[in-house]
C-alpha cells in the first residue's frame, strides 16, 4: 500500500509548488490545532452535564488525538514525505482476524469503563443518601473498580489465547509468598472488610477499645482499609489496627441514646442506710443532665474495710464523654453537700487491732519485764 497517488503529486504541484506557500499551509495547519484545542474545551461542560467527567474527558482527548492525527498526515502531504506514513501502515497493518480481536478487545474496556462510572455513580447515590458511610464508600469504590478490570483483564486473556492456569498458579504462589511476609497487614485488610459490613461504629461515634490491658477511648475519627483513627480526649490522633479492634471487646457508647453513670460512695457503719440513700437521691437535685426516667437508683454494694458502699446509678442522654464528666462532677458536688446538711459522714480508712484470748501486746509485754502499768 502507497499513498504515492496522482491525486497526491497533484495537490503538491499545483496547489503548493513554493515552499512560501508551503510554510503558510503549515502555520495554517498548527493554529488549527490550538483553535480545535479551544473548541473542543468548550464543549466540557455540555459534556460533563450530559455523560459526566470522566467520560467527558475521555470524549475530549479522543477528538484532539484525531485532529492532530489529521493535521500530521496533510503535513506529510505538504511537505511530502508520505513515504514515513507507507512505513507506518505496512507496520500496523494486520489481517482480519487481528483486527477483529483488537475491536472486541476495545470493546471490552470500553464497557468495563463504563460498567465502573455506573457502580461509582450508584455508591454516590447511596452515600449521598445516607445508606452507607464514607468509609463503605470509599472501600466499594476500589473493589468494584478492581473487581471490574481484573475481570475483564481475564476476559481479554482469553479471547487472546493465553492460559489462565499457569497465570492463577502463580498468582497463588505470589499470594503465599506475600501473606507470609505481610500477615499482619493482610490480617488487619480482611477486619476492615468485617467492620465494613458489620457496622459496629460509624465516623462521629464514642468508643473504647480494650487492647493488651489498655483501653483506648475516643471519638471515630476516620476507618480506612487498615485502621481505624480514633480522636483521644487528650486531643491525640491514635490508629488501631482493624484487627485488634475486632479481636478485643470494644464498647460502643454512642450506639444508644442514653449512657448509665456510676457513682459509688462510702457511708460509716454506724450511718443510717435509709437517710443515706435519700441523700445520694437529693444530690442529683442541681444535676441538669441526669434523667427522671429512668429514675436514680441507689443499691447497697458492698461490705468495705472501713464503710458500707452505695451506688449511684442515673442516666444521662446523647452521651459523650463531655456530657458525662459533666454530669459526674455535678453529681459528686451535689452528693458532698447533700451529705454534709442530712450529717452523714464518709470515713476514712481505719484498721482496729485486736487480740485473741491469751494474746498480749506489745505494750503488756514490755510493761511485765519492766514491772510497770499499763494505761
Amino acid at each position: 500500500m502507497t499513498l504515492q497517488s496522482g491525486f497526491v503529486r497533484a495537490v503538491q504541484e499545483v496547489l503548493l509548488p513554493t515552499a512560501e506557500l508551503k510554510l503558510l499551509a503549515t502555520l495554517l495547519l498548527i493554529a488549527s490545532v490550538f483553535l480545535a484545542a479551544w473548541a473542543i474545551r468548550s464543549l466540557d461542560r455540555p459534556l460533563r452535564d450530559r455523560v459526566g467527567e470522566g467520560l467527558s474527558e475521555a470524549i475530549q482527548a479522543s477528538l484532539l488525538t484525531l485532529w492532530i492525527a489529521f493535521v500530521t498526515v496533510v503535513l506529510t502531504v505538504v511537505w511530502n514525505v508520505t513515504v514515513i506514513l507507507d512505513l507506518l501502515v505496512d507496520a500496523v497493518l494486520v489481517n482480519r482476524a487481528y483486527a477483529v480481536l483488537y475491536l472486541v478487545t476495545a470493546a471490552i474496556f470500553v464497557t468495563a469503563y463504563l460498567l465502573i462510572r455506573l457502580v461509582n455513580r450508584s455508591v454516590d447515590e447511596l452515600d449521598e443518601a445516607g445508606a452507607i458511610t464514607r468509609h463503605q464508600s470509599e472501600v466499594a469504590y476500589h473493589v468494584a473498580d478492581a473487581g471490574i478490570f481484573l475481570a475483564a483483564f481475564g476476559v481479554v486473556l482469553t479471547i487472546w489465547g493465553v492460559n489462565l492456569t499457569n497465570l492463577i498458579l502463580g498468582a497463588g504462589v505470589l499470594s503465599a509468598v506475600l501473606g507470609l511476609a505481610a500477615q499482619k497487614t493482610f490480617s488487619a485488610m480482611i477486619a476492615g472488610f468485617v467492620l465494613l459490613f458489620a457496622r459496629p461504629f460509624v465516623v462521629g461515634d464514642w468508643i473504647a477499645v480494650h487492647s493488651d490491658g489498655e483501653e483506648r477511648t475516643g471519638i471515630v475519627d476516620d476507618v480506612t482499609v487498615l485502621n481505624t483513627k480514633v480522636q483521644t480526649f487528650r486531643d491525640q490522633h491514635v490508629l488501631i489496627p482493624n484487627d485488634e479492634v475486632t479481636s478485643n471487646q470494644m464498647i460502643n457508647y454512642s450506639r444508644n441514646d442514653r449512657l448509665r453513670i456510676d457513682i459509688e460512695v462510702g457511708v460509716d457503719y454506724e450511718s443510717d442506710l435509709e437517710r443515706a440513700r435519700a441523700a445520694l437521691r437529693d444530690g442529683l437535685f442541681d444535676v441538669d443532665l441526669a434523667q427522671e426516667t429512668p429514675s436514680p437508683q441507689v443499691v447497697t454494694k458492698r461490705f468495705d474495710d472501713s464503710a458500707i458502699v452505695l451506688e449511684l446509678r442515673f442516666w444521662i442522654e446523647n452521651p459523650s464523654m463531655r456530657r458525662s464528666w459533666k454530669a459526674r462532677t455535678e453529681a459528686m458536688e451535689g452528693i458532698k453537700e447533700s451529705f454534709d446538711r442530712e450529717g452523714v459522714v464518709i470515713p476514712f480508712s481505719q484498721h482496729v487491732h485486736s487480740f485473741r484470748d491469751g494474746e498480749q501486746s506489745l505494750e503488756e509485754e514490755a510493761a511485765k519485764e519492766t514491772g510497770s502499768d499499763v494505761n
